[in-house]
């Protein structure tokens, strides 16, 4: 007796006072009826809690022979379970197990399965939560009975069992409970219900919650799930009717923010989308930092994307919902959905500039009228400026910095027509396949890839286009086109992957891009390659080039050799000029690809310099000033590599074969070798006149042979020309310069220059 009076008084009571009170505060903040998880606790209670274990071992050691030990071994693995110490807790709980006579064993049972859950061991868990639920209806544990019906089904929730959770909760409600559990147990089941998509069993659970003692919260929950559920099912106005009955509710207030974002999707469901924007716009600015007001900032942002194409406010209000009270998963869809918009308005801008830069480069009138344009505005700013009362010196300083933010300067383009329809058809693929595959609109997608085809001619995205346009109509159901399209990629495009995935379509035979009876031979000559023999390894790379041309090793043997003597050998020129074959006979290969860009912007520079040279020309030319004579050089001129492969090249390209045809051509062009006319003047850039008659230039060669077999490609295409033959006094050199011609007039002389250099 004096053992047991000691201990309540010295350390049980107040080991007991601070476990209920830290107790009490941990299930206020829990107030899910059926959990699985537990939270962490404060630093504060989690110290409460190191004390009430300091006091009970005290008892386990000191009092061993006290009542109190049974109390103290349960309050110690209670307060290590809620420091989430399950391990030690089972330990405690094990041990009380140990006293037979204790009245506390079938709360331990409880708390022993309650660990086990929390330690994954849940077979065994949640049969020893079966056998307590047994003992508790037997020995008429209410208490036990509730605790163990929700731990169960706090586990069933959480494993997404929802109809197993179902069936323990039907069983909960036959047990002995009062009325406000009974309405929080019926709206759980309501919620288990709507996640099964069981709408009208969740509709009766719901409405079965009045029959009983709701909490302010479960009656508005309840009532305000069954109106949404009306719209589930189909009947939009009565669920209209009964959300705006809670919104004529004073008592309600604190939730019209919900009730009305509801009735916003109300209106969206039915296509009132007007009416949808209004009810959206008030709940996002009336309850802006709410969950509801971050929603509805979303479902603005869906509309003005969706439905009034509005697509740099919808930006706005996406980024906004990223940063708002919206649930997480809605605002990583708004992140999303930003990053779309912004690649989606990057493009139409890029797109719009391109179309400024056309305009400029065909039409010059355009651009001084723009120039003009801006200088009036600035003019028109400054007055307005100057004319400010409230200016200050601050303002003075930073004026011109927000003049050219406020307007854009026009620019001359630096790049070329061909250039800017190369990137239109860039961008415009691109473009297609954001709306393809991110937008989900598959018509403005197939817009834009016809776009892309349109702009240029030699696309090098023109395999993956006509894929994609095969797949549009495979969407549109329409088969006879859609197998069109993937016929003409499988039969068009041997060197490109894509070749495979189009075979697959059509039931085509697959060709094994990973294996080449040719690899061998080009595995051969990279190794001479890396032995420093360039010349010998140029030439085991052009035959494998010659002699396999179906081969995906024939377009990597001339990208190749064209990396050899633009980078081991310094000769850019020549390396251009066999990228430049890369480009015309393998336009779809992934290498002709990885030197458009660079061979582009190295023949932009010889236009520019071209240009240049044509205007020093026409300068000397009008004052009849007798100097160094234009040089215009193809890029394929220099090709120093040996004359087999040289007269190999060239010939390549060759389409008839008639003995009597190439002698009538040789006697043609035998003919036309001349020496270059005193008399000539420079017109344009290539252009020529002699007397009354234009020559078109369109190339220039150290090698006659070379110029005359150039001229025979011609001659064979209908085009009537000449071999000029004419000493350049500065390199101290002989060229041959390939003229086409006579034409009657400049602009005959100019399609025809167009049409043979493509600008």
């Amino acid at each position: 007796m004096w053992t047991n009076f000691k201990t309540y008084f010295n350390t049980y009571y107040n080991a007991n006072k601070i476990f209920t009170e830290a107790e009490e505060k941990i299930l206020e903040e829990r107030k899910e009826l059926f959990a699985y998880e537990e939270k962490p606790i404060n630093s504060n209670i989690s110290k409460d809690l190191n004390e009430v274990i300091e006091k009970t071992s005290a008892i386990l050691q000191h009092n061993k022979e006290s009542d109190y030990v049974s109390e103290a071994l349960i309050m110690t693995g209670k307060s290590f379970y809620y420091q989430q110490n399950y391990s030690r807790a089972l330990r405690k709980f094990n041990e009380l197990s140990t006293i037979e006579d204790s009245e506390l064993l079938l709360e331990n049972e409880l708390w022993t399965a309650k660990t086990l859950l929390q330690m994954r061991e849940f077979n065994k868990a949640l049969r020893l939560l079966d056998e307590v639920k047994t003992k508790a209806i037997e020995n008429e544990e209410n208490q036990i009975l509730i605790d163990t019906y929700r731990s169960k089904i706090g586990y069933l929730i959480y494993n997404k069992e929802f109809s197993s959770a179902i069936s323990e909760i039907n069983q909960f409600l036959n047990a002995e409970i009062d009325d406000e559990l009974r309405a929080a147990v019926l709206y759980e089941m309501g919620l288990m219900y709507k996640i099964s998509e069981e709408y009208e069993l969740a509709e009766k659970a719901f409405i079965e919650v009045d029959e009983y003692a709701p909490t302010f919260e479960i009656d508005f929950n309840s009532k305000f799930e069954v109106a949404k559920l009306k719209g589930e099912l189909g009947e939009e106005d009565q669920s209209l009717e009964l959300l705006q009955e809670l919104r004529d509710e004073d008592k309600f207030s604190d939730s019209w923010g919900d009730i009305d974002l509801e009735i916003g999707k109300i209106f969206y469901d039915k296509n009132e989308i007007d009416k949808a924007f209004d009810k959206f716009t008030y709940v996002d600015t009336t309850y802006k930092s709410t969950e509801s007001g971050g929603i509805s900032g979303f479902y603005r942002a869906e509309i003005l994307e969706n439905f009034y194409n509005d697509y740099d406010s919808a930006l706005v209000f996406y980024k906004k919902t990223a940063s708002s009270g919206a649930p997480q998963e809605l605002k990583l869809l708004a992140q999303k959905k930003s990053v779309l918009l912004n690649k989606y308005i990057s493009f139409h801008e890029k797109l719009d500039d391109l179309e400024k830069q056309l305009l400029y480069l065909t039409d010059n009138n355009s651009f001084i009228q723009d120039s003009l344009d801006y200088v009036e505005l600035l003019k028109l700013d400054s007055i307005k400026a100057a004319s400010n009362p409230n200016k200050n010196q601050n303002s003075k300083l930073n004026r011109n910095q927000q003049l050219n933010t406020k307007y854009k300067m026009p620019q001359r383009p630096k790049i070329s027509a061909d250039s800017v329809h190369a990137l239109n058809s860039r961008y415009y693929f691109e473009l297609a396949n954001l709306l393809f595959s991110e937008f989900d609109n598959p018509d403005s997608a197939f817009y834009y890839y016809t776009l892309s085809l349109q702009e240029k001619e030699n696309n090098p995205n023109q395999a993956q286009t006509l894929f994609a346009m095969g797949n549009y109509y495979a969407i549109k159901q329409n088969k006879q086109k859609a197998d069109s399209m993937f016929t003409l990629v499988y039969n068009k495009f041997q060197f490109d992957p894509i070749r495979n995935e189009a075979a697959k379509q059509i039931g085509k035979p697959l060709y094994d891009f990973n294996k080449d009876p040719v690899e061998e031979e080009y595995i051969v000559a990279e190794a001479i390659y890396d032995s420093l023999k360039y010349q010998k390894a140029i030439n085991r790379l052009f035959d494998i080039y010659k002699e396999n041309p179906k081969s995906i090793y024939a377009s990597k043997s001339l990208y190749t050799i064209g990396f050899i003597l633009e980078n081991d050998l310094k000769m850019p020129d020549s390396a251009a000029s066999v990228y430049d074959r890369l480009m015309n006979e393998y336009k779809t290969s992934e290498y002709a690809k990885s030197i458009q860009n660079k061979l582009g912007g190295y023949k932009q520079e010889q236009q520019r310099l071209q240009a240049i040279q044509d205007s020093i020309n026409n300068t000397n030319s009008s004052q009849n000033i007798t100097g160094v004579e234009e040089t215009i050089i193809s890029s394929e001129a220099n090709l120093e590599i040996d004359d087999s492969i040289k007269t190999s090249i060239n010939n390549s390209t060759e389409t008839d074969d008639s003995t009597s045809t190439n002698k009538t051509i040789q006697e043609k062009i035998n003919k036309n070798v001349v020496s270059k006319s005193d008399n000539e003047q420079i017109i344009s850039r290539d252009i020529f006149k002699i007397g009354n008659e234009y020559f078109v230039q369109v190339s220039s060669w150290k090698s006659k042979e070379i110029a005359e077999e150039e001229l025979g490609k011609l001659i064979k295409k209908k085009y009537s020309g000449k071999i000029i033959e004419s000493f350049v006094e500065e390199l101290n050199a002989v060229y041959y310069r390939i003229r086409l011609g006579p034409y009657d007039n400049f602009n005959s002389a100019k399609d025809v220059r167009k049409k043979i250099n493509k600008y």
